[in-house]
C-alpha cells in the first residue's frame, strides 16, 4: 500500500492484511510526505514494513532518508541501476516504467534487486491510476520477483494477479478518495481481493 500520509491510513492497510507500506519522502508529489511525520507514523506502528519511496535520490541521500524515516526497504524511481551501490545496507526496489506498447523504457535492474513495473508517464513517476499491457510483466515476473503497480483496484487485482503472478502488487492512486487521503473500504476490499488470489498465488500486498 503505497502512498500512506496519515496514521489512520497506515493502521487501516495493516488491520486489512497490507505486507509492506510506503511513504513518499523524496518527490514534489501530492502524495509526498515530511520525513519526520513519516517516521512519527513508522514509530507509531512499529513492526510493519516500512518502505522509503524516492525519486531519483543519490545513494547517499536515499540511506539518510530511510534512517531517518526508520525505514525497512527502499523504492527507487527515476535511477540509474546500473550505477546503484551493489553493498547499499537496504533491500530495494527498482521501478521501469513501461510504456503503452508493453516496452520496458529502462533496463531492468541486478537480479539481487526486486523491481516494479509501473506505468510509464512523461511527468508522473508513479499514481498515474492507469494500468500498462500486463504480458510485459507475466514475462518479467517468470524469472525474478516483480511488484506489480498501475492502475491496480478491486475490479482488475485478480486478473493482473492470474495473468502476471507477480511477488506482490501495489496501490496507490484507486484506493483514494483524494491524493494521498485513503478510502478505508476500498482498502479493506482490495485487500481481501489480493489475499483470495494470496491462497492460490502466493502474492503479497
Amino acid at each position: 500500500m503505497c502512498g500512506i500520509t496519515r496514521l489512520e491510513d497506515a493502521r487501516v492497510a495493516l488491520e486489512a492484511g497490507a505486507d509492506w507500506l510506503g511513504f513518499v519522502v523524496k518527490h514534489d508529489g501530492p502524495r509526498a510526505i515530511d520525513i519526520e511525520r513519516a517516521r512519527a507514523i513508522a514509530e507509531a506502528i512499529d513492526g510493519a514494513v516500512t518502505v522509503a519511496v524516492m525519486v531519483a535520490p543519490e545513494p547517499e541521500e536515499a540511506l539518510a532518508l530511510a534512517r531517518r524515516m526508520r525505514a525497512r526497504r527502499v523504492q527507487l524511481h527515476r535511477v540509474d541501476a546500473a550505477r546503484w551501490p551493489v553493498d547499499f545496507p537496504l533491500p530495494i526496489t527498482i521501478a521501469v516504467p513501461v510504456a503503452s506498447d508493453g516496452s520496458l523504457t529502462t533496463p531492468l535492474p541486478r537480479e539481487l534487486h526486486t523491481v516494479m513495473l509501473d506505468t510509464a508517464h512523461d511527468t508522473l513517476a508513479g499514481g498515474t491510476g492507469r494500468a500498462f499491457p500486463w504480458e510485459t510483466a507475466r514475462v518479467v515476473a517468470a524469472t525474478r520477483p516483480v511488484v506489480l503497480a498501475g492502475g491496480l483496484g478491486e475490479d482488475n487485482v485478480a486478473d493482473a494477479i492470474a495473468i502476471v503472478r507477480p511477488f506482490g502488487v501495489d496501490a496507490s492512486s484507486r484506493l483514494e478518495v483524494a491524493p494521498g487521503i485513503k478510502d478505508p473500504d476500498r482498502v479493506r476490499r482490495f485487500v481481501a481481493e489480493v489475499r483470495r488470489c494470496d491462497e492460490h498465488h502466493g502474492t503479497a500486498a
